[in-house]
């Protein structure tokens, strides 16, 4: 069974925790680990599954700071455990992309580092140069995989594809592209764009194009999740009266639009819930983190984290199959604050 991984940055104390039966349905701090030095500002970034089984979380051992080495972490089921990278890679990892088990990518932020787990050890499938970000990444096979650098705090590496063989650069459409979700080879949806990193959704079909449609004038996106063909997510806000409102836009064959019932705004995450909904992470005005839900019915709820977040994330396994999905949902958060630790969250 494929599960849905929602991912945050975190911050909290060293330290270690067992998942426990939970008595009621909720999410609940299971792990947390600190990284180097005592000062350092440790986080997690990403966080995949591929099953109840095995999942991965990703980050740095000092987000943001000059020694920043990446770091992982492993679930097998009952325990989670660091796993060792190769030598020499910098950078925290950002993104990371699970289509199985045995086949697990991420990249580093800066640096440049495509790292490719095979189900037995961590090696560098590639390493672009140039000192520039990259945001994301989408493996659909060990043949298919592609790797996304938009510019943000500095120039972007390009959008890159592998084939098993060889990586090519993508011109044109493919530039500035952040992340993707991706339901086959031939249908893959992304933000990103030639005119600005967040401000349209491309469509992959063999080649990129920009999607237009009245519903998502004006809108800069947050994230976005493909679900099937005629059931797509995606978060974006848009400036009213000066203050940025919170949409969330969906398409079935035709665009729409919905304001979130509340004055918070997305973050960098959404995933399926794997019962027809949606997770979403938000954040208030005044710094509050929250884990939003929008039941298959349109029923929204949200829940507050118990320490404040800068930033969220997601990752989501299982979207080839987003009916298979299920509980147990993986959250990494990063509290303000530091030094910090990465911290892993389970719904349940």
């Amino acid at each position: 069974m494929a599960v849905v991984a929602v991912g945050t940055l975190a911050f909290g104390a060293s330290a270690s925790a067992s998942v426990k039966p939970a008595a009621s349905p909720g999410w609940r701090t299971v792990y947390s680990k600190h990284y180097g030095a005592a000062g350092n500002d440790s986080a997690y970034n990403a966080v995949v599954a591929t099953s109840k089984s095995s999942a991965w979380a990703f980050g740095g051992s000092n987000a943001g700071g000059g020694s920043d080495q990446p770091v992982a972490a492993h679930w097998n089921g009952r325990a989670w455990t660091a796993s060792a990278l190769p030598s020499g890679v910098s950078g925290e990892i950002i993104a990371a992309s699970a289509p199985a088990a045995n086949d697990v990518w991420a990249v580093t932020f800066f640096d440049g580092y495509v790292l490719h787990w095979n189900g037995s050890r961590w090696t560098v499938a590639k390493h672009l140069v140039g000192g520039g970000e990259l945001t994301g990444v989408t493996a659909l096979s060990p043949t298919d995989v592609w790797v996304f650098g938009a510019s943000g705090f500095g120039p972007g590496l390009g959008t890159w594809h592998y084939n098993g063989r060889s990586w090519s650069q993508w011109h044109g459409n493919g530039v500035g592209l952040q992340f993707a979700s991706a339901l086959s080879a031939g249908n893959i949806w992304a933000l990103g764009g030639t005119k600005s990193s967040f401000g349209s959704i491309v469509h992959y079909n063999g080649t990129w194009r920009p999607v237009t449609a009245s519903a998502l004038t004006g809108l800069e996106f947050r994230r976005i999740q493909a679900l099937s063909a005629t059931n797509l997510w995606a978060t974006a806000i848009i400036p009213e009266n000066n203050q940025p409102v919170p949409y969330l836009v969906h398409f079935n064959g035709t665009w729409t639009r919905y304001k979130l019932p509340w004055p918070i705004f997305p973050g960098e995450s959404m995933a399926a819930d794997g019962q027809g909904g949606l997770w979403l992470t938000a954040i208030s005005v005044s710094g509050e983190t929250y884990l939003v839900h929008r039941s298959a019915k349109g029923v929204w709820s949200r829940t507050r984290s118990s320490t404040r977040a800068r930033e969220w994330w997601t990752a989501s396994p299982g979207f080839r199959a987003p009916r298979r999905c299920g509980r147990p949902a993986w959250s990494c958060r990063r509290p303000t604050g530091t030094p910090s630790s990465g911290r892993m969250g389970r719904f349940s």
